[in-house]
């Protein structure tokens, strides 16, 4: 380079006046957000296109028929993507047509996909899954075969596919309408194969803002029902957290005894789990094996089922103002009869269901400024209610239903959430992962004394999660499941799990912890990066960041990266490999 300082930007190609720009285009800007990669945008209809593309590691054509007219690029363009390619800048293209063009192939047949599979060929972007796994469509999707060695592949033809041009690599998607839940949708398998294409396409170094591999626990509904089995309470989290793991525990509080609030005491000091006030609890409603109910008791407010805090379950509204708050002040009486007992952050109440009217107290008085919901407030979780319309995902495609359990398939699509929401009048910030379609039992793990069965639940959902650059939660349950699993198999299985994540080199979060590092890298984008001829980069950001972080520079084809630690309050970070 002829500068000083080379950008590491990528340039992102649009035309705002092509039909498919708006939903299409959305789609992948929404990934390229949510992998945090620093872009310049280019708007075909307003720009021209750069007469040299050298100084760019890659261009990413960002969705079909970028150019149906020919106008905006015409052969001029055409010829300076073809030089930049072949000089070894690398394309993500999202349009098949202008693939075969810069390959100087006739385009393909258009082709109905309706399941893919991952080709047997063996390639880097398609390390991290077996060949012959397959992905099935819930639509159809009509595209031309993309051009180059099949990754992703139907009937012959391939729906993903990487080629090489002289010193250029370009991978190419037949349409990225895979993304919307209609057809498949994110964190459903195949966004690995996105971010890996990218990386492996363009020039290195490269870098990514991404995020580390978070992993952590939540389990809902704690009673501590190890006495079951004669062990302490709670002896599936101390097997956890001798294992790493720190588990966000949602309580119902009004079960939990005085030797179970001692380890949680002991829990909480420590670091090793964060806890909330889930419910005030399961109260003996004459069933044959009850749980320990607090004798100081808020009075039932309902005849069956669980008490809630937050909203009136049982009859799908929120309480009244005079009810909402007497239950608020209750639990924050047991909470001041059972200190020290510190509180997480992370609001996550019964079924996700809150009224408005307890949002002030939850964010003002018990300071917690993090929720995990799919569902809005005054909202139960219901057939027909709408799930969250929040990024990265599902800001783009209409809504659906938030309810998990209704048959049908966008339902129980996967669910990542990691963005701020309005809620009663209070911005929190929206954490929430669950993996749902790997198998067909509901939204959770659903861990039971099938030690091989379970394991590999809890790794396929993990790894999903952390193979999307998304924060990994083993999400399950103490009533209904963990009570029901022998301490001797809860060991096998943690174990286990532990030990198929190794290579990942997961970093154990609280949710807390996790969500806080999140929302750090949504306000405190990675917005610019560069290299000096010294060998020094320069990455930069839109804020400082209110935690620690990292983000990702890739040097070599293995497409592990180097994982670049950014520190708490900078806009701007130095470093070399």
């Amino acid at each position: 380079m002829d500068t000083e300082e080379q950008s590491l930007n990528a340039l992102v190609l649009f035309n705002s006046a092509s039909p498919t720009c708006r939903e299409d285009g959305e789609r992948v800007r929404m990934y390229i957000e949510h992998f945090g990669l620093p872009a310049d945008p280019l708007d075909l209809l307003h720009e021209p296109l750069p007469t040299s593309l050298s100084r760019y590691p890659i261009v990413i054509l960002a969705h079909p028929r970028l150019d149906p007219t020919g106008r905006r690029l015409g052969g001029i363009g055409l010829s300076t993507l073809q030089d930049a390619l072949r000089a070894g800048t690398g394309m993500l293209s999202f349009d098949p047509d202008l693939s075969y063009a810069l390959l100087g192939q006739p385009v393909g047949e258009l082709h109905r996909f309706s399941e893919v599979e991952i080709s047997s060929t063996g390639h880097t972007v398609t390390a991290r899954h077996a060949p012959g796994q397959s992905f099935s469509l819930a639509q159809d999707v009509l595209a031309p075969s993309a051009p180059g060695e099949p990754l992703l592949v139907a009937g012959g033809y391939a729906f993903l596919s990487a080629a090489r041009e002289n010193e250029g690599r370009l991978v190419t998607w037949a349409s990225p309408a895979w993304a919307d839940t209609r057809v498949l949708g994110p964190m459903s398998g195949l966004d690995d194969l996105l971010w890996r294409g990218l990386v492996w396409a363009a020039r290195k170094p490269f870098c990514l803002r991404g995020l580390p591999p978070l992993v952590t626990m939540r389990v809902d509904d704690v009673v501590g029902s190890g006495t079951l089995w004669d062990e302490s309470p709670l002896y599936w989290v101390e097997e956890s957290a001798r294992l790493g793991w720190k588990p966000w525990l949602g309580l119902f509080i009004y079960n939990n005894s005085p030797e179970t609030v001692h380890q949680l005491q002991s829990f909480t000091a420590r670091g090793q789990a964060t806890i909330f006030p889930h419910a005030f609890g399961r109260p003996n409603r004459g069933a044959e094996d009850s749980f320990f109910y607090y004798e100081d008791a808020l009075p039932l407010r309902a005849d069956e089922y669980d008490e809630f805090i937050f909203f009136d379950h049982q009859h799908g509204v929120p309480w009244s103002d005079h009810e909402a708050m007497r239950g608020l002040h209750a639990v924050d009486r047991w909470f001041a009869a059972h200190a020290p007992l510190p509180m997480s952050s992370v609001v996550l109440p019964h079924w996700y269901e809150m009224g408005s009217n307890t949002a002030l107290h939850v964010f003002e008085k018990w300071n917690c400024d993090i929720v995990a919901s799919m569902n809005d407030v005054d909202m139960p979780l219901a057939p027909d209610v709408q799930w969250l319309p929040l990024g990265p995902f599902r800001r783009i495609d209409p809504p659906g239903e938030c309810f998990p359990f209704t048959p049908g398939q966008r339902a129980g699509r996967p669910i990542y959430y990691a963005d701020f929401v309005n809620l009663g009048g209070c911005r929190f910030f929206n954490s929430l992962t669950e993996i749902r379609r790997d198998h067909p039992f509901g939204f959770e793990w659903e861990p039971n004394n099938d030690v091989a069965g379970t394991t590999a639940r809890a790794v396929a959902h993990i790894r999903r999660a952390l193979d999307s650059m998304a924060m990994a939660t083993l999400f399950t349950h103490e009533t209904d499941y963990l009570c029901k699993i022998s301490p001797e198999n809860w060991r096998i299985i943690m174990e286990a799990v532990t030990r198929e994540l190794a290579p990942y080199n997961p970093r154990m979060v609280t949710l807390d912890e996790g969500a806080c590092i999140q929302r750090a890298t949504r306000t405190a984008r990675l917005t610019h990066v560069s290299r000096a001829r010294s060998g020094e980069f320069t990455a930069r950001f839109s804020t400082p960041a209110e935690c620690p972080t990292t983000m990702y520079c890739f040097d070599t084809d293995s497409l592990d990266g180097h994982l670049i630690d950014v520190p708490a309050f900078s806009e701007e970070v130095r470093f070399t490999l």
